[in-house]
C-alpha cells in the first residue's frame, strides 16, 4: 500500500494515476476527499496535516508515503510537515518521499526554500528511510505571473533556473515510491534558462510577443503590495525572482533520466503536450 497525501492537487494526482495505472494499490489522502481522483484500487481518506488526530489512520500498514507540501506560510508549513513525518514515523512506514525545493537551504532568497530546508532537517530527525527530490520551479508557474499585455517583469535579472515540467517530477516521483533509492536528489528540467529565455521561448506557442522585464526587489515590492495585502506573499513572489536571480536552480541534474529511463521534456515538448495550460496566455489584451 502507498500513501499519497495531497492527492488533490496536480503533482500528487498526477503521481496517483501513474501508479494506479501499473496496478499499484494506493491510499488517497486529502482535506477533502470529494476533489480526490478516483481510481481503481484505491482507497480515499480525509487527512490533515494540521490535525493530527486524522493522519493515524492515514499512514497505518503504508509501505511508502509521499509527503507533498503543505498549503499556508513558511514557518507553519514546516511545522505542518513534522506533524506528517512524526505521523509515519509512530506507523513505521518503510519509505517516506518527501517533495522539496531545488536550491533549499537556510539561506535562500526564496521563503518556500527556507521552509523546505527546515522541512527537510525535521524529516531526518524522524529517523525515517526516506527519499527527498528537491524540485526545480515548475515551468507552468510562469504562465500566471504575465500580465494581460504579456510582460513578465520580477528581479530575476539574467538568473537562469533549470525549470521543470509538473509530468515529469510526477512520473520521477512514481519511479522513487517503488525504488526507494534514499537520499536527496535535484529533479530538473534538461537546460537552464533565463526568464527572457522563457518568454521567447513561449511567444511562438501562444501566437503573441511575451516579453520579460527586469526591475528591482523594491520597485516588485512596491507594486505586488498594491495588489497582495499579506506581506509574506509579497515576499514569496518577490523571492521566487530573487533566487532565479542568485543561481539557486541554475544547476541541471540527471535524476528524471535514471529513475525514469527516459530524458525530461524541454518546454516546447511540456507545452505541446498539455496545450491546454496556455489558453490564458493566447488571449490577447
Amino acid at each position: 500500500m502507498i500513501l499519497i497525501t495531497g492527492a488533490s492537487g496536480r503533482v500528487a494526482r498526477r503521481t496517483a494515476e501513474l501508479l494506479a495505472r501499473d496496478g499499484h494499490k494506493l491510499r488517497l489522502m486529502t482535506r477533502n476527499p470529494a476533489r480526490a481522483p478516483k481510481l481503481t484500487e484505491a482507497e480515499t481518506v480525509r487527512g490533515d496535516f494540521a490535525e493530527p488526530a486524522t493522519l493515524k489512520d492515514a499512514f497505518a500498514g503504508v509501505s511508502a508515503a509521499l509527503v507533498v507540501s503543505a498549503s499556508g506560510e513558511p514557518g507553519e508549513r514546516a511545522r505542518l510537515h513534522r506533524n506528517a513525518f512524526q505521523a509515519a514515523a509512530h506507523a513505521r512506514v518503510g519509505h517516506v518521499v518527501y517533495l522539496s525545493l531545488q536550491g533549499a537551504a537556510p539561506d535562500s532568497k526564496y521563503p518556500f526554500s527556507r521552509d523546505h530546508s527546515l522541512s527537510e532537517q525535521f524529516l531526518f530527525a524522524a529517523g525515517l528511510p526516506c527519499t527527498v527530490l528537491r524540485n526545480a520551479f515548475y515551468m507552468d508557474m510562469f504562465l500566471e505571473k504575465f500580465d494581460t499585455g504579456g510582460v513578465i517583469r520580477g528581479p530575476a535579472r539574467q538568473g537562469r533556473g533549470a525549470f521543470v515540467s509538473r509530468e515529469d517530477v510526477a512520473r520521477t516521483t512514481a519511479a522513487v515510491l517503488l525504488k526507494q533509492p534514499g537520499g536527496t536528489y535535484d529533479v530538473t528540467g534538461p537546460e537552464a534558462l533565463s526568464v527572457a529565455g522563457i518568454a521567447g521561448r513561449l511567444s511562438p506557442l501562444v501566437g503573441r510577443q511575451l516579453r520579460y522585464e527586469d526591475e528591482s526587489a523594491d520597485a516588485a515590492r512596491d507594486r505586488l503590495s498594491k495588489l497582495e495585502p499579506l506581506a509574506w506573499r509579497v515576499d514569496l513572489s518577490v523571492g521566487w525572482f530573487l533566487a532565479i536571480a542568485a543561481g539557486e536552480l541554475e544547476r541541471t541534474s540527471d535524476a528524471i533520466l535514471r529513475f525514469t529511463g527516459t530524458p525530461p521534456l524541454t518546454l516546447e515538448d511540456y507545452f505541446r503536450a498539455f496545450p491546454e495550460l496556455l489558453r490564458a496566455l493566447h488571449r490577447t489584451p
